[in-house]
């Protein structure tokens, strides 16, 4: 009796394993969002800012080319912060890539999702989903978690 047990035991287990690795390769392909997060803002902020990590895992090199967020958010962007003649300035981008087998960080002072003209500013501590667009036709949701934090541009200077 102990011995059937022991073998549906390990049926189960060798089953259980291989649906696991197989439920990761098909997780582990196209781009995987870590840490969503809102940068909180005052509630008459002209514009909000998404940032997270994308991570690719397929092979060929991929693409954010849209972000979907609530209409009271206002108008989304993808943008990119940079230095040009001493100067911080953020300029809008048609897309944010990601390498094969690469990751792009969105975070302050860089890469970055802005939401300008929002209705509402969320509260800390409130999640928003977000729906991301790719180059390859794929589109994944996340919920985005308001926090204080990061950099803030003033007077064209990064301040923390």
């Amino acid at each position: 009796m102990k011995l059937k047990v022991m073998r549906v035991l390990s049926a189960l287990v060798l089953l259980a394993s291989s649906q696991f690795i197989f439920a990761g390769s098909l997780y582990a392909e196209g781009v995987m969002v870590e840490d969503p997060w809102i940068r909180a803002a005052p509630p008459n902020a002209p514009a909000l800012a998404a940032f997270m990590v994308l991570n690719n895992h397929s092979g060929s090199e991929v693409a954010l080319t849209d972000v979907e967020a609530p209409a009271s958010l206002g108008r989304v962007e993808l943008h990119r912060t940079s230095k040009e003649d001493g100067m911080m300035k953020m300029v809008q981008q048609k897309d944010i890539p990601i390498s094969a087998h690469g990751s792009t960080t969105l975070k302050p002072g860089s890469w970055h999702i802005m939401m300008i003209q929002p209705e509402k500013v969320p509260s800390v501590g409130e999640h928003i989903k977000l729906t991301l667009g790719f180059s390859d036709g794929s589109k994944q949701s996340v919920i985005a978690e308001v926090r204080r934090g990061g950099m803030m541009m003033q007077n064209h200077n990064m301040m923390k």
